[in-house]
């Protein structure tokens, strides 16, 4: 099984995420969750290893849901948490009957009691990992399997325009074949059906790290094709492949779209004297640009953004030489933001997800070291962060 690493932007593949109605049942493979309490302020469930968090969804500041794994690596027990504007309180996880180590992705919520996670899960016997998806209705988490091609798949992200429509993104392993390709799954509220997710032509690696759903006839997904990177396209009737001009090495890690007319995608050239770079879609073309990065970075590489408006996102994202950094779009153009943090130590930004302009949510991690770091969350005022560890 790959290496379990809360950053997705040092693997451009690993996890995912569902989402259902509140009414709908998982497929007959879902298992509920077996000793898990309803979610209720301050309730904590017994004490276990520090997670690692690697999704989050929040629909107000102080209604957050995030996702993980008891270890950063060789995982073998999922972990939700819930934030509700003071506490970060633990809620068990199930995972897939046959399932013995996990990989988690990013979760989402359309609704404030629904909301889905995805990920992988892998046997502990033979080969072969597959996608698993989790699927929360407010008190508890259910497990199921979802779509899996190929002798291997995971999911890395998911984003649900409705309750019964959500699209999942990663990669599989074609039958046969040592690669990768790129993955897309629906979820009709029913069960997950894999998507074609068109290749360019001479390529024949795929891996999508993120995808943005603004609507149900629009989205956008991102990541590499193993030659420079690959975006994803959604016009409600099926998938296009776009490989702006970019270096081999770059990669893409996270997009978000406002509209379809209005899509920011950022990753990283993956070079040490380069830097980040965003791709902007303006509902005709994709427009690249390099992002501003802190002075003496090394392999600087933004890892999510959030945009709430076409002319208002913020990324984050991480440099092996000067640490956490972040960038803010103002409509025209990039401008690097200046991190200090109240409460801990920010050692590594995983995700953001912004409610307003100047309130957002972050996950980190305590260091750049996945054997000693800790999740926290990170909370943007549009001035500094204030850090709080999760449970």
């Amino acid at each position: 099984m790959p290496r379990i690493i809360t950053s997705r932007g040092r693997l451009a593949a690993a996890l995912g995420v569902i989402v259902t109605a509140i009414a709908v049942a998982i497929p007959g493979t879902a298992i509920a969750s077996t000793g898990a309490h309803p979610a209720r302020s301050g309730h904590r469930a017994a004490a276990v290893t520090p997670a690692a968090l690697t999704g989050l969804a929040c629909r107000t500041l102080t209604h957050c849901i995030a996702v993980g794994a008891d270890a950063p690596q060789m995982a073998t027990q999922l972990v939700g948490e819930r934030w509700d504007g003071r506490h970060w309180s633990r809620i068990a996880m199930p995972k897939p009957s046959g399932t013995g180590e996990v990989a988690p992705g990013e979760v989402a919520c359309p609704a404030e009691h629904e909301c889905v996670a995805v990920g992988a899960g892998y046997p502990g016997t033979g080969s072969g990992y597959f996608a698993i998806a989790e699927y929360w209705n407010g008190s508890r988490w259910t497990a199921a399997r979802a779509a899996n091609p190929g002798s291997a798949s995971l999911l890395t992200a998911v984003s649900c325009p409705s309750a019964r429509n959500c699209y999942a993104v990663g990669q599989y392993t074609p039958q046969g074949s040592f690669g990768w390709a790129p993955l897309i799954e629906h979820w009709d509220g029913t069960a997950w059906f894999r998507q074609t997710a068109p290749v360019p032509p001479g390529t024949s690696y795929g891996s999508l790290s993120d995808v943005s759903c603004p609507s149900s006839r629009f989205c956008v997904a991102a990541g590499t094709d193993g030659a420079g990177e690959l975006i994803e396209r959604w016009h409600g009737g099926g998938w296009s492949a776009s490989v702006p001009r970019s270096p081999k090495s770059a990669m893409l890690y996270g997009v978000s779209c406002v509209s379809a007319a209005s899509c920011l995608a950022v990753g990283t050239d993956g070079t040490p004297s380069g830097g980040s770079l965003a791709e902007r879609w303006n509902g005709q073309a994709w427009a690249g640009s390099d992002t501003p990065v802190p002075s003496g970075a090394s392999y600087p590489w933004l890892q999510s953004v959030s945009c709430v408006s076409a002319a208002r996102c913020l990324a984050v994202g991480d440099d092996l030489s000067a640490g956490v950094y972040a960038d803010s779009w103002n409509g025209h153009g990039w401008h690097l933001v200046r991190v200090s943090a109240a409460g801990g130590h920010l050692g590594e930004l995983d995700e953001v997800q912004c409610l307003a302009p100047a309130s957002c949510v972050a996950l980190a991690q305590t260091t750049q070291i996945a054997a000693t770091q800790r999740s926290e969350s990170a909370f943007w005022n549009g001035a500094a962060w204030k850090v709080r560890l999760t449970a």
